[in-house]
């Protein structure tokens, strides 16, 4: 079977349990309801002429039956024109669900005259006795018709005989008044002769009241006279037969005379083994006819899940490496046209936007086209070059946040893609955005990298519910049926490149940070940094920076509370500048007033990202406590700006710092974080030594030799995807 036959077969499949589904989902939505069935049913036959002269028929146990009871006794009552009305004595139904009783009023419907259903054992099962009051009324009920009275009775024990006994007495009283009382029941009263509570007692009352005949449930027609009473079986309307045929009784009524007759559909078999196959076969063929679409979806469903486990079977799959592939690169020469996607960028300021625009900036300074498809917040620059704005489905801005969401679904993002001749696209986040741009790459064959930015697991609490399940479940479920769909990955640090192979990400990996643009800390007047750093300390105190989103998951608490203890130990004052904005900046300001710390803690907001180094430069040490980081970029910038550093060990932080030489890393403790603080504020030297490491430690990290390392990783992905083409 060749792979176009195969998603052929499966698209049909497909197809097939969509139609049945919704088939289904139209059944129990649209299908037109029945309900108090008995009760309409004698309102019609009210409203019919009733003459002295009438005739009904009598059924019993019909199951459901299609052969039987639809094709044969159905359509013998139909044609016999002297019968006005049917009556079942109970059992209609195979059991009680929902679809027993929907294809029974299938078939009552093709009855061309009114039928009364009374309750048996079968309608109750599975808790049928609640759709039977639904779709058909009571269990018990009386009705007249013509000058005859009919009373219905629940044998079944769903209604308790003392509670029928006296309402039953005070029908046939009533009855008296007419020529005629007819009494359903499903078990009949004299096979319970000897039971006080209904046998007897029941018996002894149709006798009182001088009832002309009781019609009940029973696998064989009888007649027996108990009292001046006369008593009928059924008989059968369907199922497994013990006997050679099925059929009803015909009750007809003249005057004051009641004839009761069998009307037998004849079975073509007469051993015993040959009924037994064919009333198996009849219940077969019943179940199938009630339950068909249900077979057909189970059927459906078993041969999709066949086909999809042959296709995985038959597709060869190679988990070594193509050497011949990897060998062959495309000419460093040649310059690339790189798609990037992502779902915000500038004007909002974050840790991905500024990742996206070093990188993109420095990739087209080497010569390379990039193309930035980005959310069209209301107030960006019109005059940029190189960034595809997509339309807003939603934005929020407010002194808290700024949230906008892209519309993927509009055409102008793929109408824009298709301008381009992109030889790889590059997304950063695993959704939305980042989801759009894999199809657009799939869609024209070319690769897809993503850079692992953000712990989707640490932004949990900002779900309104189901935050666990996010944050242990389905955040790693999510990078990793991503990551898995893309040809490479970019992880900021080696911890995160160790996360993503622990969720099972397996494809290519580079581990590179975001750049650094070294050039903004060079030829800075030093006269702007002293101006700077004089206006939040004097000559005396030392000048900490930490830089983070205002936000719970960046640990902000830990921060303000080590730094309380950091005063209280402390010998030199200082002052702790917080640069950043977000919706936890109330929050974080009420805890600054209630620890003290309000001449220590300022919070900045946002600084201009072109004047950051400036107050790098102006500061003696950067603190960090956040835990929620894949890579240290603050870190980066601050070490670039010649600041030691002190941070929580984390995934984030643990490979931009070295203890003892560029800063130290502690445990989350706010005692062992305080003292570090308090080692570095207190020792000159030990500070001026980890100052010129941190410098010295940053260069590495240049955007430049980033670029450069991400630059070649394209090309080997790139390589490899045009040689994956040729061989397939």
């Amino acid at each position: 079977m060749n792979k176009k036959m195969l998603k052929w077969m499966i698209g049909i499949t497909i197809i097939f349990l969509l139609l049945g589904i919704s088939y289904k989902i139209y059944l129990i939505l649209h299908e037109k309801d029945f309900v108090e069935s008995n009760y309409q049913n004698i309102k019609k036959m009210d409203s019919s002429e009733q003459g002295e002269e009438y005739a009904f028929a009598v059924i019993g146990s019909a199951k459901n039956s299609f052969d039987v009871f639809q094709q044969e006794i159905i359509h013998d009552i139909n044609a016999d024109t002297q019968i006005d009305f049917v009556i079942s004595t109970g059992d209609a139904v195979m059991d009680g669900a929902e679809d027993k009783y929907r294809i029974l009023n299938h078939s009552l419907h093709t009855l061309n005259v009114p039928a009364l259903i009374g309750i048996g054992k079968n309608e109750i099962s599975d808790s049928g006795y609640m759709r039977f009051y639904r779709h058909f009324g009571p269990f018990y009920f009386s009705f007249s018709y013509g000058k005859d009275y009919f009373i219905f009775l629940d044998t079944t024990g769903t209604t308790s005989y003392n509670l029928q006994e006296g309402w039953l007495k005070g029908e046939l009283a009533k009855a008296r008044e007419y020529n005629h009382t007819f009494v359903v029941m499903d078990d009949g009263p004299l096979e319970k002769k000897g039971d006080k509570g209904f046998g007897d007692t029941v018996v002894k009352y149709l006798s009182e009241y001088e009832v002309t005949s009781v019609f009940y449930n029973g696998d064989n027609y009888m007649d027996q006279e108990e009292l001046g009473v006369a008593y009928h079986s059924s008989g059968k309307a369907g199922g497994i037969a013990d006997s050679k045929s099925y059929g009803y009784l015909k009750v007809s009524v003249k005057d004051d005379t009641v004839t009761v007759g069998t009307k037998k559909v004849i079975s073509k078999y007469n051993s015993a083994v040959t009924r037994t196959i064919a009333g198996i076969w009849f219940a077969v063929r019943s179940v199938i006819y009630i339950q068909l679409v249900n077979i057909l979806l189970v059927m459906a469903g078993l041969l999709l899940l066949c086909l999809i486990l042959y296709r995985k079977m038959s597709k060869s799959t190679d988990y070594y490496k193509n050497f011949n592939a990897a060998d062959t690169e495309i000419r460093k020469d040649r310059k690339l046209t790189i798609a990037m996607f992502t779902n915000n960028y500038f004007p909002f300021v974050g840790g991905v936007p500024i990742s996206i625009m070093r990188l993109a900036s420095a990739l087209r300074k080497n010569g390379n086209k990039v193309i930035i498809f980005a959310p069209a917040y209301p107030e960006e620059d019109e005059s940029e070059q190189d960034v595809v704005r997509c339309r807003l489905i939603h934005y929020r801005k407010s002194g808290k946040f700024q949230f906008a969401i892209a519309n993927i679904y509009d055409s102008k993002i793929a109408r824009e893609f298709e301008r381009y001749p992109f030889d790889l696209v590059h997304v950063h986040h695993p959704f939305w955005m980042g989801k759009e741009g894999l199809r657009l790459a799939k869609k024209v064959g070319i690769p897809v990298v993503l850079t692992y930015h953000t712990r989707l697991e640490m932004y949990s609490e900002n779900l309104p519910f189901g935050k666990l399940f996010f944050k242990n479940i389905l955040s790693h479920k999510m990078i990793k049926r991503f990551a898995q769909q893309c040809d490479g990955i970019i992880a900021p640090t080696i911890s995160a490149k160790d996360y993503l192979e622990n969720v099972g990400v397996s494809r290519q990996k580079l581990v590179v940070p975001t750049g650094i643009e070294l050039r903004k800390f060079q030829n800075i007047d030093t006269a702007v940094i002293h101006r700077l750093r004089n206006r939040f300390v004097k000559s005396e105190e030392l000048l900490m920076c930490s830089v983070f989103r205002l936000s719970p998951e960046k640990n902000a608490d830990f921060l303000i509370e080590g730094l309380q203890l950091v005063k209280d130990k402390a010998k030199v004052g200082f002052k702790c500048i917080i640069i950043g904005d977000g919706p936890a900046r109330e929050n974080i300001q009420e805890l600054i007033r209630q620890k003290g710390m309000t001449e220590e803690i300022l919070l900045l907001g946002k600084i201009p990202p072109e004047d950051m180094a400036q107050y790098y430069l102006a500061a003696d040490l950067f603190v960090f406590s956040s835990q929620s980081e894949t890579q240290g970029m603050v870190l980066l910038e601050a070490m670039a700006g010649k600041c030691p550093v002190v941070c929580v060990r984390s995934s984030g932080t643990d490979d931009a710092v070295i203890n003892n030489y560029n800063g130290y890393k502690t445990a989350a403790n706010l005692q062992e974080w305080a003292d570090k603080i308090v080692e570095l504020m207190e020792s000159n030297s030990l500070r001026e030594q980890m100052s010129k490491n941190a410098e010295k430690y940053a260069v590495k990290f240049s955007i430049e030799n980033t670029s450069e390392r991400i630059e070649t990783f394209y090309r080997r992905l790139i390589s490899l995807k045009k040689n994956q083409t040729k061989e397939s």
